[in-house]
């Protein structure tokens, strides 16, 4: 038995690569999350999970403040994406979950890790609908232009922009 066990580290194992190796192999979305994030802690700082806070937030997902803590309510809101887009349900930032984050925020629609504004009055433009002088805030004109636009893309017409508003707003920006 010694000798099957010695076998299979020698082989599937490479050298040097202790815990973390096999942590991936044992738990893969922990391990993919490790290698995106670095080290994640519960309720400890990391400047990575700050970032994810901040992308989800910009998506619409509630996690209050970001604070770089990987606690409960980012841990939730990782699961709603992933069921949003499909994505398998692990509540760790695996890479399918990072790729899918990155496409977002990476987007014509984001800026600096804000949702810019004038970009989404562009969209609106663009999609036929008039959110007023293009100067990237989002007021009376906008929002009512965004409300038209959502519930004629049969979305929740409120005027708040999240996942699925943003996925409607990017077919007319990107194409």
């Amino acid at each position: 038995m010694r000798s099957w066990l010695l076998l299979f580290l020698i082989i599937l194992l490479p050298v040097g690569t202790g815990c973390d190796r096999i942590y991936g192999l044992l738990h893969k979305p922990g391990g993919e999350e490790r290698v995106i994030l670095g080290n994640v802690q519960f309720n400890e700082y990391n400047p990575k999970v700050e970032d994810v806070q901040k992308y989800l937030r910009i998506l619409g997902y509630h996690i209050g403040r970001p604070d770089g803590k990987f606690g409960a309510g980012t841990r939730d809101a990782v699961a709603k994406f992933q069921g949003d887009e499909g994505i398998e349900v692990t509540r760790f930032v695996d890479k399918a979950t990072w790729a899918q984050l990155q496409y977002y925020v990476q987007s014509p629609l984001v800026k600096k890790d804000v949702l810019s504004g004038q970009a989404v009055q562009k969209a609106l433009v663009k999609a036929g609908y008039d959110p007023g002088r293009l100067d990237g805030q989002l007021g009376p004109q906008t929002k009512s232009a965004l409300r038209k636009f959502q519930k004629e893309h049969q979305l929740t017409a409120d005027g708040v922009i999240g996942l699925k508003t943003i996925k409607a707003l990017l077919q007319y920006l990107v194409k």
